[in-house]
Parts: structure tokens; C-alpha cells; sequence
């Protein structure tokens, strides 16, 4: 509502100097207060500008400095408001049910203009007569206290009783009047409040009517007249329904009603309810629906279980977005995942097909970990409480044993000799950081690493890599994942390949250019601490050919570096010969002690293997090993007159001139020990290692302590052991040796406590 501007010059035509304060009352309920109150009853308004608001506010200014005419005011503008709602009330008074909010929210809508235009003309008493009385308050909650007194505390009772039955019917899913609840809200935050005014505010945007609205600086009697009741109402309303809908609904449909239901309160919350309920309502509405139903929906038969068994992840997604309203609930779930887990994965484990192909077991093994790191990231949001039950539901499992470290480094190898091949580099990245991440899950990383190590010298000896950007990823993953000290006898070897790859370029510059005697050799300059491979004490006999190519190595490698020794491990050592007296000229790729074998053959047609041991001093079963696999069908180089499979001393060895092959270079292929024919699926034993590792951990722990209790120190030694967990008996075990070693004593006090003895 609007008034006509009054025009530049026009006059106020009444002599305000002459006028009593009756006469001013008179003009003032005349000009404005009957015009306002017949628009209120009729939506019409007549004598609409500005002229009448001048005049009636001239009144008020002319009179309201004065405390005799400032009460007479004062009591005007509340009889008027009074007056306004005594009239309505006896309309309301015939009212129930959402008749009665209707006319009650269209009485709070016309009191709140009646009361904005008559502060507009009495707002002086606001700043001279109201600001200094603690008699009379402020117009604007005189105007309230009126309001209070006549209408609302007549008609709370019925009209909170309305609103809380129109709200249920809501849930119910009838259509009700939103606006109504919205401005009855508005009434219930107003009333008792002790600092309230009436603002205009534009509705929506610029070009919008007006809206008059209410501010108040606390809840008013919302919270004690309205919330409670509505919180009670709600509390019965969903634990009548949460017992239909058990009976009726499966666990996924359940939830789907429970999703619903929370967002159709948090709309009524943003529609028409005051916000501050906000806290209250949902913890009502999410104790009844969650709360009360979380343990009972997950052991349902189309509960968790039913999900994870048949990968229904949208519903475990919906699931975890419910009852992560009540982070309490979430372990209901997570107690299903990890025995899901745990049974997913003793199915691969425990699998004999399985454990007899180590290739096929791994590659299980890391795509259920795919699978479960997936569905932890996608249905739980990578939730810290789901990470950690996925990562005991496989480690339950995983770690019984050894198997798993032992296959896993035999897959890397696997890998990174011929299943790399091919791939580019972002697939190499997932490979590595799939292998990476299953073994951060074991125990036994020590094992892994111990048997890592052994392929990885294999590898780089034999120049056996796919890739080194790929063996370099490898190392620098494991390397975060357990420190720098867990792999510096890794990265000692590479350092060793690049060492030896300087030395091989400058030896080849030499006068022989790598080749003295004719013979191109390539040698490899070993730290002995780093690799794992240990030299062969056998004293081996070696051929003219090699001893010369060994002399000029060592008189180079000693010319650069004074004072160091060289110590040759033929048994790691492989030759190309090349054969000329065969029916085609073939390459055989042999081991050392096999190349000093055919070596023999150079002067001689027939010769026994007795004269092999004799002449090479190899051990007799090792010379027998290496005799032998050149003699199987495959790669048949030497023929003898033994049968079966077994060859004598006396056996009469000579070379197959008849022997061919489709390739000209031939790898030949060494016969395996007898007890390793099954070494790839057994289990993998602890490395003696262990035992320095935790007698270090517990010197080191009781020189920073000097004295500490036996179970303390356990947990230190936990805490410190990463690469594997030992056992309470071992440690035990080994505190016992550094008693005896006299690098601790028991505590003459407390037999149950240690003291370090520097």
C-alpha cells in the first residue's frame, strides 16, 4: 500500500497552532486511521496521498513533546490496535482446524499494515516520549503486546493443535496452504518478543510488490508454544509409520522412504518452519527413522549382506548417505563389510587351484583389492571407519601366512620380465601401484623385499627388464611405503649397474677394446653386502680363455682403484659360444660351468663325465646338474650312452653334430635342483634377518629409556618393527640373549622391568 505523493507547493490547510489534542486526535482518526481501517475490512482505500499522512504526523510532532499529550497519544494508537483485534477475535472465536489458521494468518497479515502505517504516523513518541519511559514500551511492541493479549493467547491452544494436525497431513501427502503456516511461523517467532519491528522487504526481485514483515531479535514463543508440541508430534507420527514400513517394505525400498522422508522435512524446514528447528527436527526425525531402524535394516535378508553379495552399490550408496546422519550407525554396516571381504578373499587364498599357479593366485588377489578399494571409494566416499574395516577383512586373511608376500614379489618379477611388455606408461603406473598398494596390507614385507631382491639381481644381471623406468617406478613406491633404509640394498644395486656400465665403457677403450684373446666379455662390479646372490667356494678350474680375459679386467680395475679386491662369482656368470663342428652353425647361451664343460669337447671326441669333474673341479652333483641339461631332448648339444634319466660317472659324453634348432641363438635352459621342484607354492620362511632386526630395536630403545617395563617395551618394539610383526615369544626370546650378552639386566626391584647396561 502506497500513498499519492503531495505536490511540489501544496499547502497543509489546517492551523495547527490553535488546535487542541482532542481536535488533533479527531483530525488524526478522520484523515488516516478510518481510511486505513476500511481498506483493512474492504481492500479499498479512499483518500489515498500524502496530505492526510503530513497532517496526522504534524499533529503528532505538534503534541508529542509534551508528557500530558504524549500519553493521550500513546493510549490512542494502542486503543485503535486494540480495537482492530478485539473485532477480528470475535470472528476467530467460531473457528477450528485450518479455517481457523487461515483467518487467524489473514488477521496477522492486516494487524502487521495496521501497525506499520500507525507507527509511520505516532513514530515520534518513539524518539522523545517511548525512548526515556520505562513505563510505556515502544510502539511497536505495545502494538504486539495488544495483539498477545486480545488474539493469540485466545487462540493459541486451537491454532497450535491446527498447525501440528495441517503438518502431519502434509507427510501424509495432501496439499495444504504453505503460505498460512509461513505467516502463523512468522507470528509464533513475533509475540513475546522484546524487541520486534515491522520493515518492508521486497518479494523475489526488483520489479516485486512490496512485503511487510516482522523482525524480532529472539524466537519469540515459537520454540515454547509451537516446537515442542510439533517435535512430540513428530516423534509419534514416524514411530507409527517406521512400524508399517518394517512389516511391509524390503531393506532397499525402506531406505528409498527414509531418503524421501528427509528431504521432504529439510523442505519444510526452508518453506515454512523457522530454521532455528532445524537441529531439533532432524534429530527427532533421524533418531526414529535411522537410529531406531539402522541394525535391523542391515541384518535384514535384503539387507548389507544382500548388497555386497549381489554388488547392489547404488543401495549401499544410499545406505551410507542415510546413515552417515548418525555417524554411530555406520559400524552396522562396516561389521558386514569386513567379514564379506574376509570371505571374498579365503576363497582366492585358500583355493588349492589357486596356490598350485602363483600368476593366477596374485592377479585374484589384487583385482578383489581393486574391486573393494573401488566400492569403498565410490559407495562410502573413501571413509576412514570403511578403510579400515576393508583393510582388517583382508589382512585377516591375507597375513595367516606367507604365501601372499612370496607370490606377490614372484608376480612383480613375473611383471617386470615380460608382462610390462607392450604397455605404456600410465598402465605401468596402475600395475605398480596396484602391486604397491596390495603389499602395504602384509605383514610380511620382509619376505617380499628378501625375495624381490633376489629376482630384481636375476633381472639386472641378465638384463632381463621390460622396462627401468618401470623397475625406478617400482623402487620408488616401495620406498614410501616403508622407508629409505627398507630399500637402500635395492637402490645399492642399481647404483652398482650404472658403476659397472662406466667401467665396461672405459675398459672397452682399452688397446684390446674389450676383447683380450679374442674373447668380447662384460663384467659386472658387484658391492658384496648389497646382492644377494653368495660366490660359490668351489675352486673351479677355469679354461685358458677366461683366465686371460679375467687377468686384463683385474689389471685395469686395479689400475683405477688401488687396494681393492676382486672376487669372481662364476655361478652367476653366463657365456655365448659359438658352435662350429654342428650340422648348423648355432649360439649356445650356457652357464659358466657349462661353457667349461663344452670347452673340453675343443680337444677331444668323447669324454666321461668323471673327466669333466676332474678337469673343472666342480662338485659332483652340480657338475652333473649343469652336464645334464645339455643333454635333454629340448636343447640335446651333448649325447651319452647312459639310459634314462640319470647319468653315471662313467658315462661317455659327446657332441650331437646332428643337433638343430629354429632359432640360431639357443638359450639353454639349466635342470632345477631336485628339493625346488616345488618351492614356488610353499610358504616363504622368515629371514634370519628378523632377529638382528628386533635385537637393534630393543638396544635402541632401551638406550634412549635406560630402564622400561616388559610390556612397554613390547609395544615400542611393535611400533618399530614395520617390515613385519613379530611375535611376543620372539621378542621375548631375544631380550633373553641380550641378558646373556650383557646388553641388559632385569630390574633388581622388579623382575618385570629392564635396565640398559651402557
Amino acid at each position: 500500500m502506497s500513498a499519492k505523493p503531495v505536490s511540489k507547493g501544496d499547502a497543509i490547510d489546517f492551523n495547527i497552532e490553535t488546535m487542541t489534542v482532542e481536535q488533533g486526535l479527531h483530525l488524526i482518526e478522520q484523515e488516516r486511521v478510518q481510511p486505513l481501517l476500511t481498506y483493512l475490512r474492504t481492500g479499498v482505500f479512499e483518500n489515498r496521498n500524502n496530505m492526510t499522512f503530513m497532517k496526522a504526523y504534524s499533529v503528532v510532532v505538534q503534541f508529542g513533546d509534551q508528557q500530558q499529550h504524549s500519553v493521550k497519544l500513546y493510549v490512542y494508537y494502542k486503543q485503535v490496535i486494540h480495537g482492530y483485534c478485539t473485532e477480528a477475535m470475535s470472528q476467530l472465536s467460531q473457528l477450528s482446524g485450518e479455517e481457523l489458521l487461515a483467518a487467524l494468518a489473514q488477521l496477522w497479515e492486516k494487524n502487521t499494515i495496521l501497525v506499520f502505517w500507525m507507527q509511520r504516523v505516532f513514530q515520534y513518541l518513539d524518539r522523545f516520549f517511548t525512548k526515556s519511559s520505562t513505563e510505556y514500551p515502544d510502539l511497536f511492541r505495545a502494538a504486539l503486546q495488544c495483539f498477545t493479549d486480545t488474539v493469540y493467547t485466545k487462540v493459541k491452544v486451537k491454532c497450535v493443535a491446527a498447525m501440528v494436525d495441517v503438518v502431519n497431513r502434509e507427510r501424509d501427502g495432501h496439499e495444504i496452504n504453505q503460505d498460512v503456516l509461513r505467516l502463523l511461523v512468522e507470528m509464533l517467532c513475533t509475540v513475546g518478543d522484546s524487541g520486534p519491528k515491522v520493515v518492508k522487504q521486497k518479494e523475489g526481485d526488483r520489479n516485486s510488490a512490496d512485503r511487510l514483515l516482522w523482525q524480532s531479535q529472539s524466537r519469540g514463543l515459537y520454540k515454547e508454544d509451537f516446537e515442542k508440541k510439533l517435535l512430540a508430534a513428530t516423534n509419534d507420527y514416524y514411530k507409527s509409520k517406521v512400524a508399517g514400513w518394517m512389516a511391509a517394505y524390503s531393506c532397499p525400498v525402506f531406505l528409498q522412504e527414509i531418503q524421501r522422508r528427509l528431504e521432504d522435512e529439510e523442505s519444510r524446514l526452508s518453506r515454512y518452519l523457522d530454521s532455528s528447528s532445524e537441529k531439533d527436527l532432524k534429530a527427532v526425525v533421524q533418531g526414529e527413522l535411522i537410529l531406531q531402524t539402522a541394525k535391523e535394516l542391515v541384518e535384514m535378508t535384503t539387507g548389507a549382506h544382500s548388497m555386497f553379495v549381489n554388488k547392489r552399490y547404488e543401495e549401499l550408496k544410499l545406505m551410507y548417505r542415510i546413515f552417515r546422519r548418525e555417524p554411530s550407525m555406520l559400524p552396522h554396516i562396516i561389521s558386514v563389510m569386513e567379514p564379506y571381504i574376509e570371505q571374498r578373499c579365503s576363497a582366492i587364498v585358500e583355493d588349492q587351484q589357486m596356490i598350485d599357479n602363483p600368476p593366477t593366485y596374485t592377479e585374484r588377489v589384487l583385482e578383489l583389492k581393486n574391486e573393494v578399494d573401488n566400492m569403498v571409494a565410490t559407495c562410502f566416499e573413501s571413509d576412514t571407519g570403511f578403510q579400515k574395516g576393508r583393510n582388517k577383512g583382508l589382512e585377516a586373511v591375507l597375513n595367516k601366512d606367507t604365501r601372499c608376500a612370496k607370490y606377490l614379489a614372484l608376480f612383480s618379477d613375473l611383471q617386470l620380465k615380460k608382462g610390462l611388455k607392450g604397455r605404456n606408461e600410465d598402465e605401468v603406473q596402475v600395475l605398480v601401484n596396484q602391486v604397491v598398494g596390495l603389499f602395504a596390507h602384509l605383514k610380511d614385507k620382509d619376505i617380499f623385499l628378501d625375495i624381490y631382491k633376489s629376482a630384481l639381481s636375476r633381472r639386472l644381471l641378465n638384463k632381463l627388464s621390460v622396462s627401468n623406468d618401470a623397475e625406478d617406478c617400482f623402487i620408488t613406491k616401495l620406498k614410501v611405503e616403508c622407508g629409505q633404509q627398507a630399500i637402500q640394498k635395492l637402490a645399492s644395486m642399481f647404483t652398482d649397474m650404472a658403476l659397472s656400465d662406466q667401467l665396461q665403457e672405459e675398459y672397452m677403450r682399452a688397446s684390446h677394446h674389450g676383447s683380450p684373446g679374442g674373447v668380447t666379455h662384460e663384467v659386472r662390479v658387484l658391492q658384496t653386502n648389497a646382492w644377494p646372490e653368495k660366490a660359490d667356494d668351489a675352486p673351479v678350474v677355469l679354461c685358458p680363455e677366461m683366465l686371460t680375459c679375467i687377468r686384463a679386467y683385474e689389471n685395469f680395475y686395479h689400475a683405477k682403484h688401488n687396494g681393492r679386491k676382486l672376487r669372481w662369482i662364476y655361478n652367476m656368470g653366463h657365456l655365448e659360444i659359438k658352435c662350429h663342428g654342428l650340422s648348423r652353425q648355432h649360439l649356445l647361451v650356457v652357464s659358466t660351468y657349462q661353457c667349461l664343460a663344452l670347452m673340453l669337447f675343443n680337444g677331444r671326441q668323447e669324454v666321461t663325465l668323471r673327466e669333466i669333474v676332474e678337469a673343472t673341479k666342480l662338485p659332483e652333483e652340480e657338475c652333473k646338474r649343469q652336464v645334464m641339461s645339455l643333454t635333454v631332448s629340448r636343447h640335446k648339444v651333448l649325447m651319452h650312452d647312459g639310459s634314462g634319466k640319470d647319468l653315471a660317472l662313467d658315462a661317455k659324453l659327446e657332441v650331437n653334430n646332428g643337433f638343430t634348432s629354429e632359432k640360431i641363438k639357443v638359450q639353454v635352459s639349466l635342470i632345477k635342483k631336485e628339493e625346488k621342484a616345488t618351492e614356488t607354492t610353499t610358504l616363504a620362511e622368515a629371514p634370519v634377518e628378523r632377529k638382528h632386526v628386533i635385537d637393534a630395536a630393543i638396544v635402541r630403545i632401551m638406550k634412549s629409556r635406560n630402564r622400561l617395563e616388559h610390556n612397554a617395551l613390547l609395544e615400542e618394539v611393535f611400533r618399530q618393527c614395520t617390515l613385519f610383526k613379530p611375535q611376543p615369544t620372539q621378542i621375548k626370546s631375544q631380550i633373553e640373549h641380550l641378558i646373556e650378552r650383557e646388553f641388559l639386566k632385569r630390574d633388581e626391584k622388579n623382575r618385570h622391568a629392564y635396565v640398559y647396561l651402557p
